[in-house]
């Protein structure tokens, strides 16, 4: 009997080393298949590039999606993701580079990410187009990198994503997704430079036994360095908030934002994106709701000491005149931007007037 079994176990890994190559061609096949890996771009111009950046659980996801079907465009989903992207490996969340300063590695990561050339499951698995002649960028670990990007990549037009802090971190906590403050606290150059003001607040509350109160530090760690360094006009600010309650008036201002690059390159008609659908980043299969009762889903579910001491810390961090106790932010986007000089309407962020700006690297 034995003998016998041995011989079927034979029989059967013969088989298997048969079937092996089939079902290796078959996977490929169906990689092909799908516009997510199946697809072929060609221009790897960086004006051609669009980026996109929030913290997290901020609403990008939707976003991206309403944009990627107004632009016709390849999505490329959280490149900096240093576990699921090699190329990004040596870049921790929340990066900070000083604008102006040369960053060798830097810039040739984020040159291959902003031109295109990368690819893998994750950056493509929301690709819906197979020959795409644009891209967007869409990532939730840059915002301490848009003042040096903005600085070394003037001809790409970028969207700046916020939410309120509150929300935002009420749905991190839900999600037990971590704040990874290590990644943070292991740049000098960001707790020795523009968060240095705040190192005893965040001492005191990155050990904190609330995970949510967590969340809360890391938006002020991740938006204090954008909203103080960059200029007003810099980027296109949009506030989730406002976004909600005027889906098309919103798009139609990041249309005439748009107008100020290459003429023609990012022409669309905000009607036309449909803005009522449930992001993919909807992990909680949650139904659409109305926009008052999106901006204030947290209100009536978050702890009232908890909102207290969140609103608290953002006052703590200088953020107050952003967001507090209200669902709504406290200033536009047009003067949230408190760094350097505004940049003229009609002219490119970053480019002097009489001056090109680089379209491809």
């Amino acid at each position: 009997m034995s003998a016998v079994r041995r011989a079927l176990a034979r029989e059967i890994t013969v088989v298997r080393r048969t079937l092996r190559p089939a079902r290796a061609a078959a996977r490929r096949l169906q990689a092909l298949s799908t516009p997510g890996t199946g697809f072929v771009e060609l221009n790897h111009d960086t004006a051609k590039t669009f980026l996109l950046v929030s913290s997290g659980r901020s609403g990008s996801t939707w976003l991206s999606e309403v944009l990627v079907e107004a632009f016709d465009c390849r999505m490329i989903f959280e490149p900096m993701r240093r576990d699921k992207v090699p190329l990004s490996a040596t870049v921790p969340w929340g990066r900070y580079a000083e604008p102006g300063l040369a960053d060798p590695e830097l810039e040739r990561v984020m040159g291959l990410i902003l031109g295109g050339r990368v690819r893998s499951q994750w950056t493509d698995k929301f690709n819906v187009y197979r020959f795409p002649r644009r891209r967007l960028v869409k990532e939730v670990r840059a915002t301490n990198l848009l003042p040096w990007l903005r600085d070394r990549f003037p001809e790409i037009p970028i969207i700046y994503l916020l939410r309120h802090p509150i929300a935002m971190a009420w749905s991190a906590a839900e999600l037990k997704l971590q704040p990874y403050f290590g990644e943070f606290l292991g740049q000098p150059l960001l707790m020795d430079g523009p968060l240095a003001p705040w190192r005893d607040v965040i001492a005191r509350h990155s050990a904190d036994a609330d995970l949510f109160h967590r969340h809360v530090l890391r938006w002020c760690m991740e938006n204090s360095v954008p909203i103080r360094q960059l200029a007003p006009g810099s980027v296109h600010v949009v506030f989730y908030e406002n976004l909600v309650e005027d889906p098309h008036g919103e798009l139609q201002r990041l249309a005439r934002y748009l107008g100020r690059f290459k003429e023609g390159a990012w022409d669309f008609d905000p009607a036309r994106p449909t803005v009522d659908r449930p992001s993919r980043a909807n992990y909680r299969k949650t139904p659409m709701m109305s926009a008052d009762e999106r901006l204030r889903s947290w209100v009536d579910t978050v702890p009232v000491a908890s909102v207290e001491r969140a609103v608290a810390l953002v006052k703590e961090f200088g953020l107050d005149h952003v967001y507090g106790a209200d669902v709504r932010p406290n200033v536009t986007a047009e003067a949230l931007l408190q760094g350097g000089t505004a940049c003229p309407p009609g002219q490119v962020p970053g480019v002097s007037r009489g001056t090109e700006s680089s379209t491809s690297r």
